[in-house]
């Protein structure tokens, strides 16, 4: 993240990878921002945010409403061999989990699931907060428990 803050303006940009985001408290801030970054790269416009690192952008009356949907089931797709089952609740926190209990699961793709949730909890989930804390404790030795 990047920021430049002046009497007029408030500019702040979020930059990752390939995506960029510029925010402003004024459309001045944005334009001047925009052209000097396009003064020394290559950038293509899109125009106003609908989608930013796999989260949907919908402007309201009363703000902007984020959507995460369409990152979601693409990570469940992507982990579907794990065996992942959806759950009302995130986790009923009486449930103790054990390091060596059942069959070992690829202890790669287990930290890529976790950080796959640990994204999401962050961007719109903060719900899944507790559960995915919880199971990031067993990244060394993942089991099917987890």
């Amino acid at each position: 993240m990047y920021s430049k803050f002046t009497k007029d303006f408030d500019v702040i940009i979020c930059l990752y990878v390939g995506d960029i985001l510029i925010v402003s408290t004024n459309m001045i801030g944005i334009v001047e921002i925009k052209m000097y970054l396009t003064s020394i790269f290559k950038m293509k416009d899109l125009g106003e945010v609908h989608t930013i690192l796999g989260t949907k952008v919908k402007k309201q009356s009363s703000g902007y409403a984020l959507n995460q949907s369409y990152y979601i089931e693409k990570m469940f797709d992507k982990f579907k061999h794990l065996n992942i089952k959806e759950a009302n609740a995130p986790f009923d926190s009486s449930m103790k989990l054990n390091d060596y209990c059942n069959k070992m699961v690829a202890q790669l793709e287990y930290a890529s699931a976790i950080g796959s949730l640990m994204c999401a909890m962050h961007c719109t989930r903060p719900d899944i907060a507790f559960v995915t804390c919880k199971l990031s404790r067993y990244t060394s030795k993942p089991n099917t428990d987890h």
